[in-house]
């Protein structure tokens, strides 16, 4: 009876003196790993090499197919979960069949195998095998059977360099280990006993390898025939090793092991990379011979499709250079977000008058690309025909650094001091990356708020940045909305810009179709300049063919409209002078403006006079039949020498007939608006400095019909007579102002006054 008791306690003496003996061997933990990705929907794109140039992926127990298991202890180690790692009945009945001239057979549990494989250990020798005993007992005293099981699963054998079930599925099948069918799992498991000969690349080993498949069958239907009927079915083999999107690939695994599900789409990234070639080939004569372009989802800012170049393995071309990630001039591509600075600062409204005449900046004088000036041109004509001294001047009216703090904020890397580039920021003069636009170009769909691109489906969504006001965001992509494509208007908005680079060197197309940014980019990337690479005419063609292609794809874009709750209101503009039409303005068309932020004024550049039939000069009055009244447009005396300047000659309203002293120049009489409520020098209590809504009256004159109402020279909107209009006024103190629609004005001072 001591005997019974005392073996079980000496079994349990020399079992814990073992552990604290013996150091816990490590299994897979040893081994480097390759990395893969795929696109959003689970498609492989790139699978790596680990460090020991071996396709071997890690995967968890929990990944592993149960029939996976199930198969291989069938095949290899039925008595697995029951002995500690050695099967003495197993070896035992090897030794006789050994002795008597049979077969010979390794009797090798899976454990044993996984020892093997860890300690690199020639079995086929008497040394070889006690060690390979030893070690998988070594192996048993510190992991459970499913750790072995998740080791064995990562490290077996597969042919030729192929290790682990994981990277077998991907290669041999093009699926995950989890998306295995039992019969793939067959020929899977047969393989690590013999590698070198079952390997499913070859006819010859996928031809053994289905002869050892078809016994493992047999066994599992004898031992399963409830799945009997599940069995069967066509076999794809293949060498699934895709390089999509090497560019994009390469930078997202650099440093990874294990899967990267990325945010590309298969079908986007194929039929990109597919029209570079095309493009490229189609334009080879005119010296082009690379390009880059990527798509963004404006809403996730998820990365779409990825083409760092035109063929990634030419390196005539440079291929290996990451377009979409390298620092080029963007030309005037970036013209947009000056004028969207200049919305929030109302400095203009998208049909504000801007003079496009020759100037000079000290020692700076910029020149328009085709060397030509407009004269006038309201502000919407100025950004989509990419006229230069409008932009440089409106960059020259924003706040200090405003623009080059913009580009700061927005990730633009390796900008120097903002002195460095001066007024030339405007028109290209720092570097940017195709990835910088289209995030930027993402935000004006964004209304405003920046949010970096974003390339991994298990990154974390970034809290987005207020860079410019909902209301200036939508008006800039509503003004290059306006931008005619090659080849003519099309049914649906586009909001696009162009940009060609200093010295020809890159041809530049960025713009918002629906919720997707497309950003083109053509250039040689070892900088050679080619008088072709023109935005317009080079890059734009392949940005339209790149969204025709979505459009098909996604449905026809919807018409730009204000997010609800935006502070943009519309109104009456006179085309030829972009302010607000007066009684007189022949010409009225409506736009957008932010009330209480945009600086507008009254129109009087359009006056009817009275004409002298007779003589066609100007009379004093109106005395029909002698006279007829005709309007006439009274441009101010800079607006006059602008036109000159860009050699434009203006129609002038003819001379006075005689002298008429005592008429001003409007002939225009009556009384100005009375503004009745609030009264001069009101003051108005704001709660915590809270913006206040206050009604505003006015009295008119019997021929007036509408009042405007400004604060400090800021539109807040209009009103008919006898009408109050409710105005929403920040705290300080605020020159309100009166306007009827013939021009009369008066104007009082009151103030908003912040109490706690």
């Amino acid at each position: 009876m001591r005997l019974f008791v005392f073996i079980p306690v000496l079994a349990f003496l020399v079992w814990g003196i073992l552990i604290l003996t013996v150091p816990k061997p490590a299994l897979w933990q040893g081994y480097n790993f390759s990395a893969t990705a795929s696109d959003r929907n689970g498609k492989l794109l790139k699978l790596t090499l680990s460090r020991d140039d071996k396709y071997r992926l890690f995967v968890p127990f929990r990944g592993i197919p149960p029939e996976a298991v199930q198969a291989l202890l069938l095949y290899e180690d039925r008595w697995f979960y029951q002995h500690p790692g050695v099967n003495p009945l197993s070896m035992f009945r090897a030794a006789g069949d050994m002795l008597s001239g049979g077969r010979r057979q390794g009797a090798s549990t899976i454990t044993m195998q996984l020892a093997r494989i860890v300690w690199h250990i020639d079995s086929s020798t008497l040394s070889g095998k006690l060690e390979q005993i030893l070690r998988a007992l070594q192996i048993e005293l510190f992991y459970t059977k499913d750790e072995i099981l998740e080791a064995y699963f990562n490290l077996a054998p597969y042919g030729g360099n192929i290790e682990g079930l994981e990277a077998a599925a991907l290669i041999y099948f093009g699926k995950r280990a989890e998306e295995l069918s039992p019969e793939e799992i067959f020929y899977l498991t047969v393989i690590p006993q013999n590698p070198g000969k079952r390997g499913l690349l070859t006819s010859d080993g996928r031809k053994q390898a289905g002869e050892a498949a078809g016994r493992l069958k047999k066994r599992w239907v004898q031992n399963f025939p409830e799945t009997a009927e599940r069995l069967g079915g066509y076999i794809s083999f293949g060498r699934h090793l895709p390089d999509k999107a090497p560019h994009f690939t390469r930078r997202i695994l650099t440093g990874v092991q294990g899967h990267v599900k990325t945010t590309l789409d298969w079908d986007y990234q194929g039929f990109l990379e597919e029209m570079l070639r095309e493009y490229i080939g189609e334009q080879r004569e005119k010296g082009v011979s690379n390009a880059a372009a990527i798509i963004v989802d404006a809403r996730t800012m998820d990365v779409l499709a990825y083409a760092g170049s035109a063929d990634f393995y030419n390196n005539k071309i440079f291929g290996q250079v990451d377009g979409t990630n390298a620092l080029r001039s963007p030309g005037s591509a970036l013209k947009p977000f000056i004028y969207a600075l200049a919305l929030q600062q109302g400095l203009i409204h998208p049909l504000t008058i801007l003079k496009d005449v020759p100037r000079n900046y000290g020692l700076y004088t910029p020149e328009n690309f085709d060397r030509s000036f407009y004269g006038m041109v309201n502000a919407t004509q100025a950004l989509v025909y990419s006229r230069n001294i409008p932009a440089v001047d409106l960059l020259l009216r924003l706040p200090e650094n405003s623009f080059y703090e913009l580009l700061s904020a927005a990730g633009v890397r390796n900008l120097r001091p903002p002195e460095y580039y001066g007024l030339a920021l405007a028109l290209g003069g720092a570097e940017v990356s195709m990835q910088n636009l289209a995030a930027l170009y993402a935000m004006l769909y964004n209304n405003g708020t920046f949010r970096p691109l974003r390339t991994v489906m298990s990154a974390p969504k970034v809290p987005g940045q207020k860079l410019l006001s909902p209301e200036a965001a939508f008006l800039t992509l509503n003004m290059l909305s306006k931008n005619t494509p090659p080849g003519g208007r099309l049914p649906y908005p586009i909001s696009w810009k162009t940009g060609t680079s200093y010295g020809y060197k890159d041809a530049w197309t960025a713009g918002v179709a629906g919720h997707f940014v497309v950003v083109v980019l053509i250039g040689n990337f070892d900088g050679t300049p080619n008088n072709a690479f023109v935005g317009r005419d080079m890059a734009a063609p392949l940005f339209f063919r790149i969204v025709r292609r979505i459009i098909r794809e996604t449905g026809i874009p919807p018409a730009l409209r204000p997010a609800p709750g935006m502070n943009l209101a519309k109104v009456d503009i006179c085309r030829s002078s972009g302010d607000i039409a007066d009684a007189d303005c022949p010409d009225k068309v409506k736009s957008y403006f932010i009330p209480g932020v945009s600086s507008i004024k009254l129109s009087n550049i359009s006056r009817r006079i009275p004409v002298d039939i007779a003589t066609g000069l100007r009379a004093c009055r109106h005395t029909p039949p002698q006279t007829v009244m005709k309007t006439y447009n009274f441009w101010p005396s800079d607006v006059l020498q602008a036109y000159a300047a860009a050699g434009i000659s203006l129609k002038r309203p003819p001379a006075f007939k005689e002298d008429c002293n005592g008429m001003d120049n409007n002939g225009r009489n009556g009384r100005p608006p009375e503004i009745i409520f609030p009264a001069e020098n009101t003051v108005i209590l704001s709660p915590n400095g809270l913006p206040q809504h206050v009604g505003l009256k006015a009295a008119l004159d019997a021929d007036a019909e509408k009042v405007y109402w400004f604060a400090d020279d800021r539109l807040l909107g209009s009103s008919r007579a006898g009408e109050t209009f409710e105005a929403v006024l920040q705290p300080g103190l605020i020159r309100l102002k009166a306007v009827d629609d013939l021009g009369r004005s008066r104007d009082i001072r009151i103030r908003v006054k912040p109490v706690d």
